[in-house]
């Protein structure tokens, strides 16, 4: 019961760097609160911890904690990608929940998705809640953008209120563009003007294809790029 019931943080580790690691801890001190789960970690010592485990040059860094307290990290490589190609996978379906608020140690569904998703060539799973609502990706937020206006599924679909998630919506809220939560369908996301991903591996990655649909390359520079290089100024 002790190792199957717990939550995670995943960190990208740059240059010797936890990103957004405050974004992190903040929702894992939040989990762990809501979940009766103890976290003896401070932010100072969460930071440490996760950097000092990354092995690799950029290194993705999960904190799996339990609900005894106890808690372990391992390390992977991070190979970031600015464009991907989205793979629609019905037989997955995300619901809103108490526990859909949180990271928690059970993700065999999104495995699942993603090994379907690039059975097909994609590189990312695009699931959809039980009305047939776009939810998220197996691993990461979406954003699409028309006429200027920004749109997010809401995390009554299911989704999980990402890091990166988070701080767009604060970001887009303090340069006063329109930014909506809510219900979207595939032919909202498909008709777009341009559509991202957001995740701790990607930051930002453009989707360039939904299924066999090839999405609208944006004219200039695209607005996942602007936030994109937005949030690599913090790195």
């Amino acid at each position: 019961m002790e190792r199957s019931f717990g939550i995670f943080e995943t960190v990208r580790v740059e240059n010797g760097k936890a990103i957004f690691v405050n974004y992190h801890f903040r929702r894992l001190k939040k989990s762990s609160k809501l979940l009766k789960i103890p976290l003896s970690l401070s932010l100072e010592e969460f930071k440490k911890r996760i950097e000092e485990s990354a092995d690799y040059e950029v290194s993705l860094v999960r904190l799996t904690l339990y609900k005894n307290g106890n808690y372990n990290i391992y390390s992977r490589p991070c190979q970031k990608k600015t464009s991907v190609t989205l793979i629609p996978v019905n037989s997955i379906k995300r619901y809103y929940s108490p526990i859909s608020l949180h990271k928690t140690i059970d993700i065999m569904d999104s495995i699942y998705a993603i090994e379907e998703a690039r059975k097909l060539g994609g590189d990312e799973a695009l699931l959809f809640d039980i009305n047939g609502f776009i939810s998220e990706t197996a691993f990461a937020n979406i954003f699409f953008v028309k006429d200027g206006v920004f749109f997010t599924p809401s995390l009554k679909t299911g989704c999980l209120p990402g890091t990166r998630r988070e701080f767009i919506l604060n970001l887009l809220k303090e340069m006063d563009i329109p930014i909506f939560e809510g219900f979207y369908s595939l032919e909202d996301l498909i008709s777009a003007d341009e559509v991202f991903i957001t995740s701790a591996r990607y930051d930002v990655a453009q989707v360039k294809r939904v299924g066999k649909v090839e999405l609208k390359t944006p004219a200039g520079k695209s607005w996942g790029k602007r936030i994109l290089d937005i949030i690599q100024s913090f790195i």
